[in-house]
């Protein structure tokens, strides 16, 4: 088999392909039509038709064994690791069987010698690639790592080297990007995007158990280290581009005019968001109001804020409308806030009395904090004498309105056990006229 580098130019030339057509007419004449050659592709088809058909045996075998005695706590971890490898790895050992029998018999064997390093390099590259636990960079890594060793096995990895190296155009005097470096560059930069995502989970674990930084503080750094991880890894793989790094400039001026216009907005919350992380103004765990959103801060990134509410809508608020809009921070500088609910009394009630009952009715619910409520008189309305109550609570995030409305049923309960009454809409009625006026009583009689 030639393994001869080829080239753009080469692939153009209708001779080489009649050339290379002949060539393979000849060879399926000599020995594709060839009784061994029968027998070695029955005996390759066989083998992976078997080893794919008992690979429902082999896991249930490796459940079994795993769940004697001490093996039965890695029994899910086996199953994760050796079940996707059961098709090719019994496959391949019903293949080196064959492959031994035929050298054994002087017979030829090279189309089952292939098929069973093809087969054991699949079972070997998705055991190790089981060690990465995103299913997508596993799959990623299993499928470029197997491309390779087949291309080794086939003899025509220099040559596909060669190829995709001739693939290419100039950037400049010096620079040179051809087909080989890409895909280069794209391994290498998916292989240090993954230890890059890795070491970030782990900053973040080992962040958040640093009990003298409060939460700010931590998303700060967890944040800072992403971003520093991740331009690394991107940096590294435009330098096996052979790039000149310095040549980055242009395109800083490039993004810098892109804020300016269409991506200002995104800037903006970035900064906001890294501000936020600094001054503590807005940090998870608060309790805010923004415009008509009312609800906890979970989270806090670099972007947007996820609220929560206390109906479980989830609000992802941008940065930006913390620094530009009216926030309500229930829980800022103390955790307790205080709540004003106005209650309507009858001019014909004790008012006194009202207002030591709504106190004492405000101070019954519990989770309203004793000793802090008060009761004021504000006005003197049309149909009602008109109290205040205020009162303090300590977890706002618990919800306001529930509270609320559990100390006026609590008022309501109280002022009807006393005999205070609730006031009713009242009109005086003014008939103008000298006459008097003749009132007739009508019944069904």
């Amino acid at each position: 088999m030639s393994t001869t580098p080829l080239d753009p130019n080469t692939l153009a030339d209708p001779d080489w392909w009649l050339t290379h057509l002949e060539i393979a007419w000849q060879w399926a004449r000599a020995e594709a039509f060839s009784a061994g050659f029968a027998l070695q592709l029955a005996l390759v088809l066989g083998g992976v038709f078997i080893g794919f058909a008992l690979k429902h045996q082999f896991n249930v075998l490796i459940a079994h064994i795993f769940s004697w005695g001490t093996l039965k706590k890695f029994q899910t971890r086996a199953i994760r690791f050796l079940a996707p490898v059961a098709g090719p790895a019994t496959s391949w050992l019903l293949l080196s069987l064959a492959l031994f029998g035929l050298q054994q018999a002087g017979a030829d064997s090279y189309l089952v010698r292939i098929a069973a390093n093809l087969l054991g390099a699949w079972a070997a590259i998705r055991l190790l690639s089981a060690f990465i636990a995103e299913p997508f960079w596993a799959r990623t890594a299993a499928a470029i790592a197997w491309t390779i060793a087949a291309l080794n096995i086939l003899g025509w990895l220099d040559s596909s080297i060669a190829f995709m190296d001739a693939l290419g155009f100039s950037l400049g005097d010096e620079n040179r990007v051809s087909l080989l470096i890409i895909i280069r560059a794209a391994v290498v930069l998916a292989i240090f995007y993954w230890v890059a995502s890795g070491l970030s989970r782990i900053l973040s674990t080992r962040v958040q158990r640093l009990p003298s930084l409060n939460p700010s503080a931590r998303i700060l750094l967890t944040k800072a280290g992403q971003i520093v991880l991740m331009a690394s890894a991107g940096l590294m793989a435009l330098s096996t581009m052979n790039i000149d790094l310095s040549a980055l400039a242009i395109f800083g001026g490039a993004i810098g005019i892109g804020i300016g216009f269409g991506l200002q907005k995104i800037f903006s919350n970035l900064v906001s968001g890294v501000l936020l992380l600094l001054d503590r103004s807005v940090k998870p765990g608060d309790v805010i109001t923004v415009d008509e959103t009312y609800g906890k801060v979970t989270t806090l990134g670099m972007r947007f804020a996820s609220v929560v509410t206390r109906d479980g809508h989830e609000h992802l608020i941008p940065n930006e409308e913390f620094i530009t809009s009216k926030v309500i921070n229930w829980s800022y500088s103390d955790s307790a806030v205080r709540i004003k609910r106005e209650v309507g009394v009858s001019y014909n009630s004790d008012i006194k009395l009202a207002q030591s009952l709504i106190i004492e009715a405000a101070d019954s619910v519990p989770r309203v904090l004793s000793d802090r409520t008060r009761c004021h008189m504000r006005s003197f309305g049309d149909n009602s004498v008109n109290l205040e109550v205020r009162f303090w609570i300590r977890d706002p995030q618990s919800g306001v309105n529930n509270v609320t409305s559990d100390v006026l049923f609590a008022i309501w309960d109280s002022f009807k056990t006393h005999g205070i009454e609730f006031p009713y809409p009242q009109r005086d009625v003014h008939l103008v006229g000298g006459e008097p006026m003749a009132v007739r009583i009508v019944t069904d009689d």
